[in-house]
């Protein structure tokens, strides 16, 4: 396993780990008490579900919209988001493998057992190169500040998934699938899926996850990354100013290797036609201000991003800030075809599950 971070900040984690297991034995506790699970989506017991309208969205609970919207809730959820060009234009088949489709959907399209499902989000390859298409989201209020999340869910990406960046020889290749952030009291009748502008940044810290593939054109390797996008991450010197603490950085970005020395390609960890286990584990700083804030992204069971110093609250940011809202899915920075191709393409997931803190599973 491997834990990418400085190896003080390392060795103080573990100090701390272990001093917390010393005081729980002392107390006679004998093992540490695993994290409760706070939510499951639970996708094989729910009904199909699919956006019936163009740009059908529920952006909060209990928000005031089309009936329709309303009516069609996802699952466990109590929002939901979604863009489209072509669907729900034209004809549909639960097992097509034409379009247009659905760019959300639960169903047993994709499934890891016999009867399951998973939450099928479909890319429609259209706009610029550099374009953000469709979009499908589903979200949840968690009800309470949680200080700590463990996610845990699997993707599978459809096997001939086409990257824009392999297809140019260069560039890079953007799937956004989880985010998690703060939405405060008073932005609790406001639509949970802005990042931007004042009512985006308001409703912080947020942390997103994205899989990159990204080919660089002297050796055009693709090289997958994680991506993670932490709104309120800045260096120790700059909190406590709203023009930095805003920014977005993705120079903490890190190669999946798997344990070993060398980058493996998005081809090689995503399209092999299996499920990959994802976990995720975010932890809000200490304090305000205290730059101690935890991320960690496992795949298959493997370390492969660490992170032990991230300021997710600012300098004189109140106590009560936490994880109060989740979402998965999203859309994708990949347009690998003319719009005229009407080309789709899809990932799924399924098996997701949020604990309030890291379970007691050997890890």
């Amino acid at each position: 396993m491997m834990a990418r971070c400085t190896q003080n900040k390392s060795f103080r984690q573990a100090i701390r780990n272990l001093a917390a297991t010393i005081g729980l034995l002392a107390a006679g506790q004998g093992t540490l008490t695993a994290g409760e699970l706070i939510f499951d989506a639970d996708f094989g017991n729910q009904a199909d579900w699919r956006n019936t309208e163009r740009g059908q969205s529920l952006e909060y609970p209990g928000k005031s919209a089309r009936a329709r919207a309303e009516e069609n809730l996802p699952g466990n959820f109590d929002s939901y988001f979604t863009t489209e060009k072509w669907y729900p234009k034209g004809p549909y088949r639960a097992a097509s493998t034409t379009g247009p489709h659905p760019v959300g959907q639960i169903s047993g399209v994709q499934s890891r057992r016999l009867g399951g499902k998973s939450l099928l989000v479909y890319d429609e390859s259209y706009g610029s190169n550099g374009a953000w298409g469709s979009e499908a989201q589903l979200g949840k209020d968690l009800q309470k500040n949680h200080q700590e999340l463990w996610v845990e869910f699997y993707i599978k990406f459809q096997r001939d998934y086409v990257l824009h960046d392999v297809r140019k020889g260069s560039g890079q290749s953007i799937m956004k699938v989880f985010r998690a952030r703060h939405v405060p009291e008073n932005y609790k009748g406001k639509t949970r899926y802005d990042f931007f502008g004042v009512g985006g940044r308001a409703k912080s810290p947020v942390y997103m996850l994205d899989f990159k593939s990204w080919t660089v054109a002297k050796n055009n390797f693709s090289v997958a990354r994680l991506t993670p996008f932490v709104r309120g991450y800045t260096p120790q010197e700059l909190i406590g100013s709203d023009e930095h603490y805003f920014l977005k950085e993705y120079e903490k970005e890190t190669s999946i290797k798997q344990g070993g020395r060398n980058s493996f390609s998005f081809a090689e960890v995503f399209q092999t036609g299996e499920w990959v286990k994802i976990n995720i584990l975010i932890k809000m700083d200490s304090a305000p201000g205290a730059a101690d804030g935890v991320e960690e992204v496992w795949i298959n069971d493997i370390l492969e991003k660490a992170r032990y110093d991230i300021p997710f609250r600012r300098a004189g940011e109140g106590e009560g800030v936490g994880f109060n809202w989740f979402s998965i899915g999203g859309n994708s920075h990949n347009v690998p075809f003319p719009e005229e191709n009407r080309y789709e393409q899809w990932f799924a997931i399924t098996d997701l599950k949020i604990y309030d803190g890291k379970p007691d599973i050997g890890k």
